[in-house]
């Protein structure tokens, strides 16, 4: 099932798949009188330059008020902050960005069934105190395809493992969950 981001979304995922393909950077520079002065340019092959050029060309010279609105709320919405340096202006993806973007990966997962007809199953117990890493924990449960089979455990029977952990990681649960591997759900 291919899922449909909206605008905003889809635009700072592009955006930090953008910035880490070249190199990692995470902030670029634009220079109104040098468009194309970005770090990592050189490394993009001509095929990933073209693209980027027409999408400059489209977003900065056709359609610059309605590109400047979305920079905008995305800085508004605090997740694009823009900072004044020597070369020019820089745009940097900023914590809050960086959590979007993470919670718009999770959604993106390709979910495949394991091969084996295992269930990856999701035990925790994470303390009132971490409530807000708890919500965004199971969101992210969710997102990867896991449905609750009790409050506190969930279960999927997709191939999720390395980004369950990365969710895990990402929240720092790991003294709070636990991650099993069974054979079958219920009495069946």
């Amino acid at each position: 099932m291919k899922i449909k981001l909206p605008f905003t979304e889809k635009f700072l995922w592009d955006l930090y798949k953008f910035i880490d393909k070249t190199e990692g950077f995470l902030s670029f520079f634009i220079d109104a009188d040098k468009p194309y002065n970005f770090p990592g340019i050189e490394n993009l092959t001509p095929a990933q330059f073209r693209i980027f050029k027409k999408n400059w060309e489209y977003n900065y010279k056709k359609r610059s008020k309605d590109f400047a609105r979305l920079v905008y709320r995305l800085k508004e919405r605090g997740y694009l902050k823009t900072l004044r340096v020597k070369e020019g202006a820089s745009v940097i993806i900023t914590p809050k960005g960086l959590e979007k973007v993470f919670k718009i990966k999770m959604k993106l997962v390709e979910k495949k069934k394991r091969k084996d007809k295992k269930w990856q199953m999701v035990l925790f117990d994470i303390p009132e105190t971490k409530r807000k890493q708890r919500n965004w924990f199971r969101k992210g449960l969710q997102y990867l395809g896991y449905q609750k089979l009790q409050r506190s455990i969930w279960v999927c029977p997709y191939d999720v493992l390395k980004e369950t952990k990365d969710l895990i990681k990402r929240y720092k649960l790991e003294p709070y969950v636990e991650l099993l591997l069974v054979k079958k759900i219920g009495l069946s």
